[in-house]
């Protein structure tokens, strides 16, 4: 039973090209990422291989505060040593999602880079999040 499951997924797979989608939205997803980190010096590495991909920030305290606000945007990410964002998604990826994270990430990164956040007038002072000071 389990290998009949497993060739099933094999075959699905293959058929709907999910390894190939992986490779070309992986591409573009860090490609977005690196386009992001001209915008915002608080990211401080790229990398990845297909759709696991991480993007380094400059702070801990950003790389909690991230994944606390993408949460709120239903965006689910996690980070790994403190500072690394980590994006792991399903094969079906598109790129239309790739754009909606990156567009939070930028509005995210934008309002830490203002003080929003440690000053009180951000998203997450404004649903009553826990603020550093």
């Amino acid at each position: 039973m389990a290998c009949a499951v497993a060739v099933a997924v094999i075959d699905a797979i293959e058929k709907d090209r999910l390894l190939a989608n992986a490779t070309a939205v992986g591409d573009y997803f860090q490609d977005r990422l690196r386009e992001l980190a001209k915008r915002h010096e608080a990211i401080v590495d790229v990398r990845g291989k297909g759709l696991m991909v991480a993007a380094e920030v400059d702070s801990a305290e950003l790389g909690k505060l991230t994944v606390a606000e993408m949460l709120k945007r239903r965006i689910l990410i996690n980070y790994t040593s403190d500072t690394v964002l980590r994006f792991l998604p399903p094969y079906i990826l598109e790129r239309a999602h790739v754009d909606t994270a990156i567009a939070a990430l930028d509005e995210i990164f934008t309002e830490y880079a203002a003080g929003q956040y440690a000053s009180g007038q951000g998203a997450a002072a404004s649903a009553g999040g826990h603020q550093r000071g």
